[in-house]
């Protein structure tokens, strides 16, 4: 059961409308932000290893159900977190889109059973996503943690990592952790209806109101 939540926002860009979104998600249990501010190093890609682990360690240290991860340039939702909560996966996804040249949802095709390919996104291909919203809650592989509900035992197994000390010929951590969770066969879906705004650098606004999926 999930009751006590510590929302999570490692901060690069912390946008306004991040801020007043968190102040503003509806739940009913003791609810806690942490708004981190430590980059430490000056390099992106290690800045963002760095953030994640110290956010899980002080996760860890506390008495928390689960960890809703919600990054400070996405603007979730007010009712986000009792619909991921209902969702009552190991990981619960809300739906944010990727900046890209083409529309791209963070939400990944999961392909049956325990496939080696971890899937694309959901507007990958014609009809997937407008599929998906139908359906409501769907199954994924990940990915991206800009928007995603995390219980207690995933976070006491799984921890953040990179293949390569240095940063440089590495993805983001939260790529490992994806690709750990799925490899670990934890529950991973997706809530459809958790449709999040995701602001680029220059202040534009990626919404979902704009996509043809």
């Amino acid at each position: 059961m999930i009751r006590d939540v510590l929302v999570f926002t490692p901060v690069l860009r912390l946008e306004a409308e991040t801020v007043k979104a968190l102040f503003a998600l509806e739940w009913d249990g003791p609810l806690s932000v942490l708004f981190q501010r430590d980059n430490p190093i000056g390099h992106p890609k290690l800045d963002h290893f760095h953030q994640y682990r110290r956010g899980r360690e002080t996760f860890l240290a506390g008495s928390y159900d689960a960890m809703l991860v919600v990054e400070s340039d996405i603007v979730p939702p007010p009712e986000t977190l009792k619909r991921l909560v209902a969702v009552d996966a190991d990981v619960a996804y809300g739906c944010y889109l990727f900046r890209s040249v083409r529309p791209v949802v963070n939400v990944f095709e999961r392909y049956p059973g325990q496939a080696r390919n971890m899937g694309e996104s959901l507007m990958a291909e014609p009809g997937l996503w407008k599929a998906a919203c139908r359906q409501g809650i769907v199954e994924c592989s990940g990915a991206g943690l800009g928007c995603v509900l995390i219980k207690r035992h995933v976070l006491e197994a799984v921890g953040f990592r990179l293949d390569d000390p240095t940063g440089v010929a590495t993805a983001h951590c939260d790529t490992f952790w994806t690709m750990d969770v799925y490899q670990a066969g934890y529950s991973m879906l997706a809530d459809t209806g958790v449709l999040c705004e995701h602001i680029d650098v220059d202040g534009s606004v990626m919404k979902f109101q704009v996509v043809d999926g």
